[in-house]
């Protein structure tokens, strides 16, 4: 299993724009027949940091998953938009993680 994780951080008075934008890009994915990404929040920590946490069954899915989207002009004018309601001192992170049967 693989877990990607886009870390990002909403600026001050913009989280609800961070939220709706989430919501637009899972419409992105689900459009494409991709997986959607679930939102989290820490519940203590960095204000307004949201990371959005996406499912697959293997590394070469993850792969096919992104290029689908990333090829696609609507989905990525939707990804692009983040920068709308995005934190200007804090760049988002990916993350990817795989799990640790799969490595050994």
């Amino acid at each position: 299993m693989v877990r990607h994780r886009m870390h990002v951080v909403a600026e001050m008075g913009k989280y609800r724009e961070a939220m709706a934008w989430i919501s637009e890009m899972n419409a992105a994915s689900r459009k494409l027949g991709l997986p959607e990404a679930t939102a989290w929040s820490p519940i203590s920590g960095e204000f307004n940091y949201i990371i959005l946490e996406t499912e697959y069954e293997d590394l070469a899915s993850f792969d096919a998953s992104q290029n689908k989207f990333q090829s696609d002009p609507q989905a990525m004018a939707v990804f692009r938009r983040g920068i709308d309601w995005g934190s200007h001192s804090h760049w988002p992170k990916d993350e990817v993680l795989i799990s640790a049967p799969t490595i050994a």
